[in-house]
Protein backbone atom coordinates (compact mmCIF):
# COMPACT_ATOMS: atom_id res chain seq x y z
CA UNK A 1 0.00 0.00 0.00
CA UNK A 2 1.32 3.42 -0.90
CA UNK A 3 2.35 5.44 2.12
CA UNK A 4 -0.27 8.12 2.80
CA UNK A 5 2.53 10.58 3.54
CA UNK A 6 3.52 10.39 -0.14
CA UNK A 7 0.31 12.21 -1.10
CA UNK A 8 1.20 15.83 -2.00
CA UNK A 9 -0.27 18.51 0.30
CA UNK A 10 -2.03 20.11 -2.68
CA UNK A 11 -3.98 16.87 -3.29
CA UNK A 12 -5.24 16.52 0.29
CA UNK A 13 -8.59 17.63 1.66
CA UNK A 14 -7.63 20.67 3.76
CA UNK A 15 -9.27 21.48 7.10
CA UNK A 16 -8.45 24.78 8.77
CA UNK A 17 -8.93 25.28 12.51
CA UNK A 18 -9.78 28.84 13.52
CA UNK A 19 -10.88 30.78 16.58
CA UNK A 20 -9.83 33.31 19.18
CA UNK A 21 -6.67 32.93 21.23
CA UNK A 22 -6.94 30.22 23.89
CA UNK A 23 -10.23 28.92 22.52
CA UNK A 24 -8.69 25.45 22.22
CA UNK A 25 -7.64 25.31 18.56
CA UNK A 26 -4.33 23.55 19.21
CA UNK A 27 -5.99 21.19 21.68
CA UNK A 28 -8.58 20.34 19.02
CA UNK A 29 -6.01 19.47 16.37
CA UNK A 30 -4.23 17.26 18.92
CA UNK A 31 -7.51 15.54 19.81
CA UNK A 32 -8.49 15.00 16.16
CA UNK A 33 -5.10 13.56 15.20
CA UNK A 34 -4.49 11.68 18.44
CA UNK A 35 -1.03 13.23 18.63
CA UNK A 36 0.63 16.19 20.33
CA UNK A 37 1.13 18.08 17.08
CA UNK A 38 0.46 21.62 18.25
CA UNK A 39 1.88 23.26 21.38
CA UNK A 40 -0.81 24.09 23.93
CA UNK A 41 -0.57 26.60 26.76
CA UNK A 42 -2.68 28.69 29.09
CA UNK A 43 -0.86 31.72 27.65
CA UNK A 44 -2.88 33.33 24.85
CA UNK A 45 -1.19 33.53 21.46
CA UNK A 46 0.99 30.41 21.70
CA UNK A 47 0.37 29.56 18.04
CA UNK A 48 2.03 32.23 15.90
CA UNK A 49 2.33 30.60 12.47
CA UNK A 50 0.06 28.05 10.76
CA UNK A 51 0.90 24.45 11.76
CA UNK A 52 0.24 21.72 9.17
CA UNK A 53 -0.47 18.07 10.01
CA UNK A 54 -1.08 15.45 7.31
CA UNK A 55 -3.01 12.32 8.20
CA UNK A 56 -5.61 9.83 6.93
CA UNK A 57 -9.29 10.34 7.75
CA UNK A 58 -11.60 7.67 6.38
CA UNK A 59 -13.65 7.66 4.24
CA UNK A 60 -12.24 10.97 2.92
CA UNK A 61 -8.68 9.68 2.63
CA UNK A 62 -5.58 11.90 2.89
CA UNK A 63 -6.30 15.18 4.69
CA UNK A 64 -4.27 18.00 6.19
CA UNK A 65 -5.23 19.95 9.30
CA UNK A 66 -4.01 23.55 9.67
CA UNK A 67 -3.78 25.08 13.14
CA UNK A 68 -3.81 28.89 13.05
CA UNK A 69 -3.15 31.93 15.21
CA UNK A 70 -6.04 33.61 17.03
CA UNK A 71 -8.39 35.75 14.98
CA UNK A 72 -8.41 38.25 17.86
CA UNK A 73 -4.62 38.68 18.09
CA UNK A 74 -3.45 42.19 18.95
CA UNK A 75 -0.52 44.53 18.30
CA UNK A 76 1.52 44.94 15.14
CA UNK A 77 2.77 41.36 15.17
CA UNK A 78 -0.70 40.14 16.09
CA UNK A 79 -2.14 41.92 13.06
CA UNK A 80 0.37 40.11 10.82
CA UNK A 81 -0.55 36.78 12.42
CA UNK A 82 -4.26 37.45 11.80
CA UNK A 83 -3.46 38.20 8.15
CA UNK A 84 -1.66 34.86 7.89
CA UNK A 85 -4.69 33.17 9.42
CA UNK A 86 -6.98 34.70 6.80
CA UNK A 87 -4.53 33.68 4.06
CA UNK A 88 -5.04 30.05 5.12
CA UNK A 89 -8.66 30.34 3.94
CA UNK A 90 -7.45 30.23 0.34
CA UNK A 91 -6.27 26.66 0.95
CA UNK A 92 -9.24 25.37 2.94
CA UNK A 93 -11.91 22.93 1.80
CA UNK A 94 -13.52 23.07 5.26
CA UNK A 95 -13.20 25.31 8.33
CA UNK A 96 -13.64 24.41 12.00
CA UNK A 97 -14.34 27.46 14.15
CA UNK A 98 -13.55 26.81 17.82
CA UNK A 99 -15.55 28.77 20.42
CA UNK A 100 -14.99 28.73 24.17
CA UNK A 101 -18.25 27.86 25.90
CA UNK A 102 -17.62 30.31 28.76
CA UNK A 103 -17.03 33.42 26.63
CA UNK A 104 -19.47 32.45 23.87
CA UNK A 105 -19.54 34.01 20.42
CA UNK A 106 -18.16 37.49 19.83
CA UNK A 107 -17.76 39.83 16.89
CA UNK A 108 -14.58 37.96 15.94
CA UNK A 109 -16.39 34.68 15.32
CA UNK A 110 -19.33 36.42 13.65
CA UNK A 111 -17.11 38.36 11.24
CA UNK A 112 -15.00 35.29 10.50
CA UNK A 113 -18.01 33.07 9.78
CA UNK A 114 -19.39 35.81 7.51
CA UNK A 115 -16.15 35.61 5.54
CA UNK A 116 -16.50 31.84 5.27
CA UNK A 117 -20.06 32.13 4.02
CA UNK A 118 -19.04 34.84 1.56
CA UNK A 119 -16.25 32.63 0.20
CA UNK A 120 -18.57 29.59 0.20
CA UNK A 121 -16.25 27.58 2.44
CA UNK A 122 -18.14 24.89 4.42
CA UNK A 123 -17.90 25.49 8.16
CA UNK A 124 -18.56 23.61 11.40
CA UNK A 125 -18.57 25.46 14.74
CA UNK A 126 -17.08 23.64 17.73
CA UNK A 127 -18.23 24.73 21.20
CA UNK A 128 -15.25 23.72 23.35
CA UNK A 129 -15.01 22.89 27.07
CA UNK A 130 -18.60 21.72 27.30
CA UNK A 131 -17.48 19.32 30.03
CA UNK A 132 -17.34 22.40 32.27
CA UNK A 133 -20.77 23.71 31.31
CA UNK A 134 -23.27 22.17 28.94
CA UNK A 135 -25.49 24.84 27.33
CA UNK A 136 -29.22 24.37 27.40
CA UNK A 137 -31.33 23.60 24.32
CA UNK A 138 -32.46 27.22 23.85
CA UNK A 139 -28.91 28.56 24.13
CA UNK A 140 -27.61 26.03 21.58
CA UNK A 141 -30.38 26.86 19.14
CA UNK A 142 -29.63 30.59 19.46
CA UNK A 143 -25.94 29.91 18.79
CA UNK A 144 -26.80 27.89 15.67
CA UNK A 145 -29.06 30.63 14.36
CA UNK A 146 -26.45 33.33 14.95
CA UNK A 147 -23.60 31.39 13.39
CA UNK A 148 -25.64 29.78 10.59
CA UNK A 149 -23.43 26.70 10.78
CA UNK A 150 -23.62 23.17 12.21
CA UNK A 151 -22.63 23.25 15.90
CA UNK A 152 -20.92 20.48 17.90
CA UNK A 153 -20.52 20.48 21.69
CA UNK A 154 -17.12 19.11 22.61
CA UNK A 155 -14.28 18.95 25.10
CA UNK A 156 -10.78 18.55 23.75
CA UNK A 157 -9.59 17.70 27.27
CA UNK A 158 -11.98 14.79 27.90
CA UNK A 159 -12.50 13.72 24.28
CA UNK A 160 -16.21 14.51 24.42
CA UNK A 161 -17.67 15.19 20.97
CA UNK A 162 -14.46 14.49 19.01
CA UNK A 163 -16.10 11.66 17.06
CA UNK A 164 -19.04 13.97 16.33
CA UNK A 165 -16.62 16.55 14.90
CA UNK A 166 -15.02 13.88 12.69
CA UNK A 167 -18.48 12.87 11.46
CA UNK A 168 -19.28 16.50 10.64
CA UNK A 169 -16.02 16.77 8.71
CA UNK A 170 -17.02 13.70 6.68
CA UNK A 171 -20.58 14.96 6.13
CA UNK A 172 -19.39 18.38 5.00
CA UNK A 173 -16.39 17.19 3.03
CA UNK A 174 -18.07 16.37 -0.29
CA UNK A 175 -14.77 14.61 -0.88
CA UNK A 176 -15.51 13.81 -4.51
CA UNK A 177 -15.73 17.56 -5.20
CA UNK A 178 -12.98 18.63 -2.82
CA UNK A 179 -10.44 19.48 -5.48
CA UNK A 180 -11.42 22.19 -7.95
CA UNK A 181 -11.70 20.94 -11.51
CA UNK A 182 -9.07 22.04 -14.01
CA UNK A 183 -11.13 22.01 -17.22
CA UNK A 184 -14.67 20.86 -16.33
CA UNK A 185 -16.13 24.31 -16.97
CA UNK A 186 -14.49 24.44 -20.42
CA UNK A 187 -15.47 21.09 -21.96
CA UNK A 188 -18.48 18.80 -22.24
CA UNK A 189 -18.95 15.01 -22.50
CA UNK A 190 -17.80 13.79 -25.91
CA UNK A 191 -15.55 16.79 -26.55
CA UNK A 192 -11.99 16.40 -27.73
CA UNK A 193 -9.26 18.10 -25.75
CA UNK A 194 -5.82 18.23 -27.34
CA UNK A 195 -2.89 18.39 -24.95
CA UNK A 196 0.33 19.72 -26.45
CA UNK A 197 2.81 18.00 -24.16
CA UNK A 198 6.48 18.83 -24.46
CA UNK A 199 8.64 16.16 -22.88
CA UNK A 200 10.16 17.54 -19.71
CA UNK A 201 13.78 16.42 -19.56
CA UNK A 202 13.69 16.64 -15.78
CA UNK A 203 10.83 14.12 -15.58
CA UNK A 204 11.74 10.42 -15.08
CA UNK A 205 11.89 8.49 -18.35
CA UNK A 206 8.56 6.97 -19.31
CA UNK A 207 6.50 9.26 -17.07
CA UNK A 208 4.46 12.44 -17.42
CA UNK A 209 4.84 15.24 -14.91
CA UNK A 210 2.08 15.66 -12.30
CA UNK A 211 0.20 18.62 -13.92
CA UNK A 212 -0.07 16.64 -17.16
CA UNK A 213 -1.39 13.60 -15.29
CA UNK A 214 -3.93 15.71 -13.41
CA UNK A 215 -5.20 17.38 -16.59
CA UNK A 216 -5.63 14.05 -18.40
CA UNK A 217 -7.53 12.62 -15.42
CA UNK A 218 -9.77 15.69 -15.25
CA UNK A 219 -10.65 15.38 -18.95
CA UNK A 220 -11.49 11.70 -18.54
CA UNK A 221 -13.63 12.43 -15.47
CA UNK A 222 -15.62 14.86 -17.67
CA UNK A 223 -16.34 12.01 -20.14
CA UNK A 224 -14.36 13.89 -22.76
CA UNK A 225 -11.49 12.55 -24.89
CA UNK A 226 -7.86 13.49 -24.35
CA UNK A 227 -5.54 13.54 -27.36
CA UNK A 228 -1.89 13.96 -26.41
CA UNK A 229 0.70 15.16 -28.89
CA UNK A 230 4.15 16.78 -28.95
CA UNK A 231 4.52 20.40 -30.00
CA UNK A 232 6.11 19.49 -33.36
CA UNK A 233 3.19 17.18 -34.21
CA UNK A 234 0.28 19.50 -33.44
CA UNK A 235 -0.52 20.38 -37.06
CA UNK A 236 -0.65 16.71 -38.10
CA UNK A 237 -2.73 15.85 -35.05
CA UNK A 238 -5.36 18.49 -35.84
CA UNK A 239 -5.52 17.37 -39.49
CA UNK A 240 -6.20 13.78 -38.43
CA UNK A 241 -9.07 14.58 -36.08
CA UNK A 242 -12.59 13.91 -37.35
CA UNK A 243 -13.83 17.12 -35.69
CA UNK A 244 -12.27 20.24 -34.27
CA UNK A 245 -11.20 20.01 -30.63
CA UNK A 246 -13.14 21.92 -28.00
CA UNK A 247 -9.88 23.08 -26.49
CA UNK A 248 -6.14 22.91 -27.05
CA UNK A 249 -4.08 23.03 -23.86
CA UNK A 250 -0.39 23.83 -24.01
CA UNK A 251 2.32 25.70 -22.17
CA UNK A 252 3.96 29.00 -23.00
CA UNK A 253 7.05 27.42 -24.55
CA UNK A 254 5.06 25.28 -26.98
CA UNK A 255 2.69 28.18 -27.75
Amino acid sequence: MENMNATPMANRFTIGIFGRRNAGKSSLINALTGQNIAVTSEVAGTTTDPVYKAMELLPIGPVVFIDTAGIDDIGELGKLRVEKTYEVLRKCNLALVVIDVESGITKFEMEFVEQLLKRKIPCVSVLNQCDKRMPGTDELEKLRQNLKTPLVCASCRSGMGIDDIKNQIIINSNSEDAEPSLVADLIHPGDIAVLVTPIDKSAPKGRLILPQQQTIRDIIDCDAMAVITKENQLKATLQNLSKAPAIVITDSQAF
